[in-house]
């Protein structure tokens, strides 16, 4: 039987920097963990590519929808069970030298996120004896957990701004979770440009509250604004930046006390 890789996710209400926080923790783990990383965007934004630096050509949602338009025009022979398998395996999965990558996107049309989430629950199933770590960024993380799948995730970040909406999408995100018993090991809260201490006080309040772990808050850092606006890769940011370090002093204990390292 094949050794289940250790799964996080991160989540949160959008626009809040979920995206940015999973480069660092990526920056991170590839500095101090070097283990055989499969990384995933599973939001249908797909703006994670960008952020790594990495040149996405296709999206599993493309390939669904490729396939679906060849099944309609080839015969009735045409085997779209493994027409998509292979796209999946030659297109969508991107292999580097540092981790492998795959982008969810989303498929044409009307219609909720589950096949898409059907696809992923596969891919996985038939990629865990390759990867020891996987990554998970996703979108407000409700699709998700609704659709609850079997596959274990051992950690899940929950990232925050100082906003109402933020915290709500946080409260809703682990109740709704708590209600369908999610097979989530650990919930850890963020914050993201926080930059008083009554904020701060607000979100150690709500993970008291949703009794979860408070991992610490991240300062709103002009460099980091500045290379997303450029499109620089964030995995490029000097590991002297304030910012890094902050978040590497968060993680080291969380990670080592999940043995990761």
């Amino acid at each position: 039987m094949a050794i289940e890789p250790f799964t996080m996710a991160i989540t949160g209400k959008g626009g809040v920097g979920k995206t940015t926080f999973t480069a660092f923790l990526i920056k991170f783990l590839l500095n101090y963990a070097h283990k055989k990383t499969l990384v995933i965007d599973a939001d249908p934004a797909t703006n994670l590519a960008d952020v790594l630096g990495i040149s996405l050509l296709t999206t599993v949602g493309q390939i669904i929808d490729k396939t679906k338009q060849y099944a309609e025009k080839k015969s009735a022979m045409f085997n779209a069970g493994a027409f998509l398998e292979y796209q999946l395996w030659d297109e969508a999965l991107l292999e580097n030298s540092d981790f492998d990558f795959l982008a969810m996107g989303f498929t044409s049309g009307r219609g909720c996120y589950c096949l898409i989430n059907e696809v992923l629950t596969y891919m996985l199933e038939n990629l865990k004896s390759y990867f020891e770590l996987v990554i998970l960024d996703m979108d407000a993380g409700l699709e998700h957990i609704s659709r609850n799948t079997k596959r274990s995730i051992n950690l899940t970040f929950l990232v925050t701004d100082p906003s109402r909406m933020g915290f709500q999408t946080v409260r809703r995100i682990v109740e709704l979770a708590h209600d369908l018993q999610s097979p989530i090991d650990q919930f850890v809260l963020i914050g993201n440009m926080f930059s008083n201490v009554q904020s701060q006080e607000s979100l150690i309040k709500l993970a008291q509250d949703l009794r979860i772990e408070f991992l610490g808050t991240i300062p709103f850092d002009e460099t980091i604004a500045r290379m997303n606006l450029q499109g620089k890769p964030l995995l490029d940011i000097p590991q002297s930046s304030s910012t890094y370090q902050k978040i590497v002093q968060f993680l080291n204990p969380l990670i080592k006390k999940r043995r990761i390292l």
